[in-house]
């Protein structure tokens, strides 16, 4: 009878400790589940801003944009009175474009742009320090490591907003700078901040910035 019940009382453990091995185990695979929902993995669609190479959104005519390559920059400059904090530099591409998106990506602008559109997108805040308001048309050129110069004040996807800066006043800036080279070649971008005007008078003269990946 004795060993009857011993017998009894060991398979019953046995089947209690593999069913809280299963527990544990599922408990486990839920949470890597939803790690995994949570982590996106390169060249998925995600929803909001893209920060991770390979990332890709879609707009509102199905175009696709993907993200080729960032530099978190976080650096500040000052070309006093004005004090120009770089936030992040974005290498995108637009493809899936219909002939009519890209047409209207086309107007205002001097470069002959094709599908895919590959562009430069960079975010700063800008500040004047000074006493008296300015006229700043921020950044005037783009040059690349490739060689490729572009006009950034007659080649904008991206409204930069007006140029006026107030005195004691502070903007986010975002600027979109179309260019030609292909985008796996970009090494080094070299920012030209223009002059800006005070009074009928120049204030701050240009300012180049360099930024590397």
């Amino acid at each position: 009878m004795k060993k009857g019940r011993l017998l009894f009382l060991l398979i019953f453990c046995l089947v209690f400790l593999g069913a809280c091995g299963n527990n544990d185990t599922a408990g486990t695979d839920e949470k890597d589940t939803e790690e995994k929902q949570k982590t996106p993995k390169q060249g998925e669609y995600v929803d909001g801003p893209l920060t991770k190479v390979g990332q890709k959104n879609k707009g509102e005519d199905n175009e696709i944009y993907e993200l080729k390559n960032i530099k978190v920059v976080d650096e500040t400059t000052d070309l006093d009175p004005l004090s120009i904090n770089i936030k992040d530099v974005k290498i995108l591409s637009i493809s899936n474009i219909s002939d009519d998106l890209l047409e209207s990506y086309q107007q205002g602008l001097k470069l002959k742009l094709k599908n895919p559109v590959n562009y430069i997108q960079i975010s700063f805040s800008a500040e004047n320090k000074g006493k008296i308001d300015l006229l700043w048309p921020q950044i005037s050129h783009v040059i690349l490591n490739t060689k490729e110069q572009v006009n950034a004040k007659e080649n904008q996807l991206l409204d930069s907003g007006e140029w006026e800066l107030y005195s004691g006043a502070k903007k986010d800036i975002t600027q979109g700078i179309p260019f030609e080279s292909d985008p796996k070649d970009i090494k080094e971008i070299t920012f030209v901040f223009d002059s800006s005007v005070g009074n009928g008078t120049t204030v701050t003269d240009e300012k180049k910035v360099k930024v590397k990946f």
